[in-house]
């Protein structure tokens, strides 16, 4: 099933490019209990098998180990090697083959396996977890549909046409975002199944917004061709702006449009891009922004708001903090990050395709909030949420990621994560640099959550 997760707006994500899967698994059968519900301190262990990690001396690498022993990564452990090995197949009874040692050791939750022989349970995806598997779920980051409105007045300069290949013929913010837009929505590569409507502001005397919907080119499958309807609506617009800078149209519209056209499972967005200050219609900008700021809190669609040269940089920045943006560091411009607007400055170079790009990733977070009332336990068990670890797996590379007690006590040196309420858990909160972590993996990565194993591994 594909889950968007929820997004605490208040709490800074960072860009990301990459989508990750997420698998919860709730077990039994790996021993061990706590009354505590932030569980016991050490390291995780798989139980049984071949001699278990057990008491063994802790370790980051093998040279902290007395030979023959090496350093397990899971457990972080110093173990003894059982047989020699070149792929997972030749280790049994509970053990894997550790590489780049190539021996077999003794295996533990989410320590690699091609089969049941390597784990003391289950070879769930690929690592091993624990016996009696009751729950499995993964999530994706949602699909993007984003309405995007430009800004067409006069003051935007001396208009151009695109020609795919070369580069603006004319200095001005008219012909820099004409090329920045064409190259940016025939380039891009989404992290996620992105589409894209177009519109300009002030192309009538509209204040209502009405105008806006439908949009001048209907919502188009991202990336697209140099001849699109799209590229060629974008080349053709002359810039004109006979009718002023009506912000307030371009903001009830981006509203509208973005209800009458959200689609189940997708994210959807508003993003204005202008150079000045409001001039016709409402022109007071605390009543602009009380209209996304509405917006977001009638229907949570947030409205994302791109500067140039020209616009009061304040007045953006209050607008994009109604629209719902997140605070981040980049393209600020005057305004001292963090910052929730982007300033693009002429539109030259490649900072509107960046600050495009930071939106899209933006809109569409990785889910550092994970629900877990969904989490159940095998018929006759009882859900231990003193025994739940959480990993982060890369490849071959799989790291643990410790239990703060709270918020407050998230480490700045190193991953994290904490329940909502310890007592009665209803989510798993990624502390930042844990969100931080996850969101730069790389594809094809997982976050598991794995119940009803020996104890929890908590922040030392």
């Amino acid at each position: 099933m594909v889950y968007q997760a929820g997004v605490q707006r208040d709490r800074s994500r960072r860009a990301q490019s990459a989508i990750v899967a997420i698998v919860f698994s709730i077990c039994v059968g790996c021993g061990g209990s706590s009354a505590d519900p932030r569980g016991g301190g050490g390291a995780a262990g798989g139980g049984g098998g071949a001699g278990g990690a057990g008491d063994n001396p802790e370790c980051t690498s093998s040279e902290q180990c007395v030979a023959p022993e090496v350093c397990e990564p899971i457990t972080q452990t110093c173990v003894a090697p059982v047989i020699s090995c070149t792929s997972q197949t030749d280790c049994t009874g509970g053990t894997y083959c550790l590489t780049p040692s190539n021996v077999c050791v003794p295996s533990a939750v989410g320590t690699p396996c091609a089969g049941p022989d390597n784990c003391n349970g289950e070879c769930l995806n690929g690592f091993c977890g624990c016996s009696g598997v009751a729950h499995e779920r993964q999530l994706e980051s949602s699909p993007l549909d984003i309405y995007l409105v430009l800004d067409r007045t006069g003051s935007m300069g001396t208009d151009c046409s695109y020609v795919a290949g070369s580069s603006p013929p004319v200095s001005s913010k008219a012909c820099f975002a004409t090329y920045a837009l064409a190259d940016y929505l025939i380039n891009v590569s989404p992290s996620v199944d992105t589409s894209l409507a177009f519109n300009v502001m002030s192309l009538s005397n509209d204040c209502s917004g009405a105008s806006y919907d439908p949009a001048l080119i209907a919502s188009t499958s991202l990336p697209v061709a140099s001849d699109s309807a799209l590229v060629q609506r974008i080349s053709d617009e002359n810039f004109s702006g006979g009718y002023g800078t009506r912000i307030e149209g371009a903001l009830r519209g981006i509203a509208n449009y973005t209800v009458n056209h959200q689609a189940a499972g997708r994210e959807m967005i508003g993003v204005l891009i202008t150079d000045g200050d409001a001039t016709n219609c409402q022109t007071n900008n605390s009543t602009l922004a009380g209209i996304i700021e509405d917006h977001l809190t009638d229907t949570g669609l947030r409205t994302f708001i791109i500067g140039m040269d020209g616009a009061n940089e304040d007045k953006l920045e209050e607008l994009a903090i109604a629209g719902g943006a997140d605070p981040h560091d980049d393209f600020c411009g005057g305004v001292a990050p963090p910052c929730h607007y982007w300033n693009v400055g002429d539109a030259s170079g490649d900072v509107l395709a960046s600050a495009l790009q930071a939106i899209s990733q933006q809109a569409v977070p990785l889910p550092c909030e994970i629900d877990v009332t969904g989490l159940t336990a095998p018929e006759g068990e009882v859900l231990d949420y003193g025994r739940v670890n959480v990993t982060l797996t890369e490849g071959t590379s799989v790291t643990t990621i410790p239990q703060a007690a709270n918020e407050a006590a998230c480490p700045t040196d190193q991953p994290a994560w904490y329940y909502d309420s310890p007592s009665a858990p209803s989510k798993i909160f990624l502390c930042e640099g844990a969100c931080a972590t996850v969101s730069a993996a790389g594809d094809g990565a997982e976050l598991n959550v794995v119940a009803g194993c020996t104890n929890t591994i908590v922040v030392q």
